[in-house]
């Protein structure tokens, strides 16, 4: 049976009611819709975002290396190895006329046993015991007060007197045992256990210790490109670069002669007790060389040369120069001569021309004292510590110096050395038997290595001990391969022929301005 609502008791209101919870029951569920499209708007927006940090932090794939973790630094807060003092302990017997007498004896004993002669008698002599023992000689100097004398020896307050006086030499004490005179012409002996302040040099590393002598010339003056300068300023540069290269190598420890006064003036210092006792120690601890470099400057000039024309009533005029080095490495302890050898240079020569050419004097003594030093320090160097193969896997070699010793892109010669070969004469050691192993290229650089590749191996290089493969000289200076490599990646223009004719003229327009010469 059909019931119109519309028609049947209370129609008007309930359809108002149904309407009502129909519109509230609408809203709730747009709120409910809402919320879902919120939520999956968000959901959205975080799986962006992992997509996106994913990418940046791709997740290594399976079978695929991990990517290791960066290398932990070392040794950045290490500070500066100068030395330090530290206490040693020690024990000695002294004796004297007198118990005092007899301490201060082993206190001296005890000092010059920690720091050996390096520490003098006036030095070591301080009489500690001259105050702290005047009692026990008036006790003994009575023939019946020894009991008591050695109570105070033994006693505490005698110790911390003894450890006072010294000021930090002596930083703990004690007497052992005392001995009386058995008779008239006897001494008294006493056994003391101290604390001694020692001083420990840095450590060296068995690097070989070596004073660059100031250089010397017999000239007064050096002609540079019309620029006079006193050879006395160009020696003190020299010198000082010369100690700057060897230093800056790590393989010696260059000793300074230049200023002994400055140095002298704070040791005096320590002597005379306006310092800590401690510093005591550092008395007589100065490094004596191994070898004392010498060098002698027989030329440094770049002159210029003048020849006139007389059918064109002009000068042609051109300059050149270089500079020769006469050095010795000599063996102090026995004034043995272990290398002598004159080193040469020349300066980049302006072609002769006739429209003036002008010097840049200072570019030019740059050149030239930096081709000294470079080719001074290599000498020392190979004499000293010859460059060797320290580690190879397969062709791939490390070699045992970096720094300004070699040179990338380079090619070098390697030796193999063999026996040794002994003068029948002198037995003395004429050094070892060489064969040529192969070349090696130089990749990379470091300040203290050097990596490179072998290359045209000549020799079986199975079973070959570390260093017994040494650099011997320089090939080229760039390897084919790598002119090359260059020309492929267009950082090569020009032909290699006409790069190295063009680099070793001057000027690019020194050819046209010949031609106008003639």
């Amino acid at each position: 049976m059909f019931v119109d609502l519309k028609s049947a008791p209370h129609s008007k209101r309930f359809h108002a009611e149904w309407r009502a919870d129909f519109f509230t029951e609408e809203r709730m569920n747009r709120k409910v819709n809402m919320k879902k499209i919120l939520l999956v708007a968000l959901t959205l927006c975080l799986l962006n975002a992992c997509n996106k940090s994913a990418e940046t932090n791709p997740t290594p794939a399976a079978g695929s290396a991990a990517v290791p973790p960066p290398p932990v630094a070392t040794g950045i807060n290490k500070t500066l190895d100068v030395g330090k003092i530290e206490q040693v302990a020690t024990t000695a017997v002294g004796s004297g006329v007198t118990p005092s007498a007899a301490i201060n004896d082993a206190l001296k004993l005890a000092i010059m046993q920690v720091n050996g002669t390096t520490v003098d008698a006036r030095t070591a002599n301080l009489n500690y015991s001259a105050k702290a023992s005047a009692r026990i000689d008036v006790q003994t100097s009575r023939g019946d007060g020894w009991a008591d004398a050695q109570a105070t020896l033994q006693s505490q307050e005698f110790a911390e007197m003894i450890v006072s006086e010294s000021k930090g030499v002596v930083s703990s004490f004690k007497v052992i045992q005392t001995t009386p005179p058995a008779n008239k012409n006897d001494l008294f002996k006493v056994e003391i256990e101290a604390k001694i302040a020692k001083f420990s040099a840095p450590a060296t590393d068995g690097k070989l210790k070596i004073v660059v002598a100031p250089l010397s010339t017999s000239k007064t003056s050096f002609n540079i490109g019309g620029r006079t300068l006193p050879a006395a300023e160009v020696l003190a540069t020299l010198h000082q670069q010369i100690v700057d290269a060897l230093t800056q190598t790590g393989r010696f420890v260059v000793l300074d002669r230049q200023f002994e006064g400055e140095i002298q003036g704070e040791l005096d210092m320590i002597n005379s007790g306006q310092t800590a006792n401690t510093n005591f120690a550092k008395l007589g601890q100065a490094f004596s060389a191994d070898l004392i470099w010498v060098g002698v400057v027989n030329e440094f000039s770049y002159d210029k040369h003048v020849k006139q024309l007389q059918m064109a009533e002009r000068d042609l005029v051109s300059y050149s120069g270089g500079w020769s080095v006469s050095q010795r490495m000599i063996n102090l302890a026995t004034r043995q001569i272990l290398q002598s050898t004159t080193i040469k240079g020349s300066a980049p020569a302006i072609a002769p021309t006739t429209l003036g050419a002008h010097v840049d004097s200072v570019a030019t003594i740059r050149q030239m004292g930096s081709e000294i030093v470079k080719k001074t320090t290599e000498a020392i160097l190979l004499r000293t510590f010859p460059i060797t193969i320290a580690e190879r896997d397969g062709n791939n070699v490390v070699l045992s110096q970096g720094g300004s010793a070699l040179v990338e892109k380079s090619r070098y010669m390697i030796y193999l050395l063999g026996k040794e070969i002994k003068d029948p004469q002198t037995g003395q050691s004429l050094g070892n038997m060489e064969s040529l192993c192969c070349e090696v290229v130089i990749n990379r650089v470091t300040p203290n290595l050097s990596y490179g590749v072998l290359e045209n191996i000549q020799v079986k290089l199975d079973g070959v001990a570390a260093g017994a493969l040494q650099i011997r000289e320089l090939i080229t200076a760039k390897p084919v391969q790598a002119v090359a490599d260059e020309v492929k990646t267009g950082a090569v223009t020009s032909k290699p022929n006409q790069k190295a004719a063009s680099a070793a003229k001057p000027a690019a327009s020194t050819e046209e301005k010949k031609k106008d010469d003639w």
